[in-house]
């Protein structure tokens, strides 16, 4: 479990205390633990019970320390303490993220209350940490087992990211549909050291469409879907793309939300931090001409050989939508199945929740409509 909850969680932890002893006991702790029963609030209440245990045990770190005021985060990264208490944002992926309070005699506060009354007794599920082989290495992933032979795989953006153990509604609700989700830390992710990291540099498109074209091969040898449709965000829209032109026929269907597809183009109507990130992780667009445009989607549009969802914001200065525009009106004119959806008003990141909820609906109804219509053929890995 490197990298992920438990990792995040006690290194923090291990710092604030300021005693690599009892970080490593606490750490043992915890991952021992987390291998026999990794699941939701049991393993919870262990970890915070361990935090309660060292908490009075090491008091002494505290005498006379000035520390630093609450502060509340949004990820796992952090852990504040003030008099005799410490607050902290916890959240996992069936825990959604709520402020909670451990008190001086080793009790539990929970602050806030994200989740609504209707949703307290369902069950979410609680993903497992897998990993499959492509071209000689080992590619970690997340994994919503599914009860149905449908499947989707799931890309991050970034490229610099990884997926965690945290609360993700929309790998949820894909899961409680019955459906597979896979979402893969790919050659590029963070979270597996700094060679991963690297991997795909001036090979984007490379190395991180194959891992994921890969992930196919783990579903079916398992024998957990014989149909699948490909999804991101961002560079996880890029990747959906290159996933839809590189190998055709392996999916029922990709939706790109805010994608790019064109690196010419793209980097020509890109802010300029981001064509500096443009140059130094594939280098010079005259010099490396090929390479740019052997990655870019966009020429290669005519092999796309199931339907495709596009959803960009009007706004957007990372990913402009003029991408997504361009690619409809050319998979248009191919005769392709593809729809657009602009969001005219809308940057980057979605931040009205009218509009996050309106793209998510339509998102996973487009993945409902490729992956449960009937007369589906099984799919031929990498035919």
């Amino acid at each position: 479990l490197e990298d992920s909850l438990v990792s995040q969680l006690t290194n923090r932890v291990g710092a604030l205390l300021d005693a690599p002893d009892t970080y490593r006991n606490m750490r043992d702790c915890t991952m021992t633990y987390a291998q026999d029963q990794f699941s939701g609030q049991a393993f919870s209440d262990h970890f915070w019970g361990a935090v309660s245990d060292l908490y009075h045990r090491e008091r002494k770190y505290f005498s006379g320390r000035n520390v630093a005021p609450i502060k509340v985060g949004t990820t796992l990264l952090d852990c504040t303490v003030q008099d005799d208490s410490w607050a902290r944002v916890f959240e996992s992926p069936t825990q959604p993220p709520d402020l909670w309070k451990l008190n001086e005699e080793g009790t539990f506060e929970q602050l806030t209350e994200s989740l609504p009354d209707k949703l307290h007794d369902v069950e979410f599920m609680m993903p497992q940490e897998v990993s499959y082989d492509n071209e000689g290495v080992s590619v970690p992933a997340l994994l919503y087992r599914g009860i149905g032979d449908c499947a989707v795989v799931n890309i991050h953006g970034g490229p610099n990211w990884h997926v965690q153990f945290l609360w993700d509604p929309f790998m949820l609700h894909m899961a409680s549909r019955g459906w597979t989700v896979l979402a893969p830390n790919y050659r590029g992710s963070t979270g597996s050291g700094r060679a991963w990291q690297i991997a795909s540099r001036f090979d984007m498109g490379g190395v991180d469409t194959r891992d994921c074209a890969a992930g196919v091969d783990y579903l079916l040898s398992k024998g957990l879907a014989n149909r699948v449709a490909v999804t991101g965000r961002s560079h996880g829209g890029y990747l959906t793309m290159t996933c839809l032109t590189q190998y055709p026929n392996l999916w029922r269907g990709g939706s790109a939300v805010v994608p790019f597809m064109n690196w010419f183009k793209s980097h020509e109507d890109s802010r300029e931090d981001l064509q500096h990130w443009n140059i130094e992780n594939m280098g010079d667009p005259k010099e490396n001409y090929e390479t740019w445009h052997n990655a870019s989607p966009y020429f290669f549009l005519d092999r796309v050989n199931a339907p495709v969802q596009l959803i960009c914001g009007g706004n957007d200065l990372r990913c402009p939508a003029s991408d997504s525009l361009d690619a409809h009106d050319k998979l248009t004119e191919l005769g392709k199945d593809v729809e657009l959806l602009l969001y005219e008003d809308v940057g980057h990141s979605f931040l009205q929740i009218e509009n996050v909820i309106d793209a998510e609906v339509r998102r996973v109804d487009f993945l409902a409509k490729v992956l449960e219509r009937n007369n589906v053929q099984e799919h031929t890995w990498r035919d």
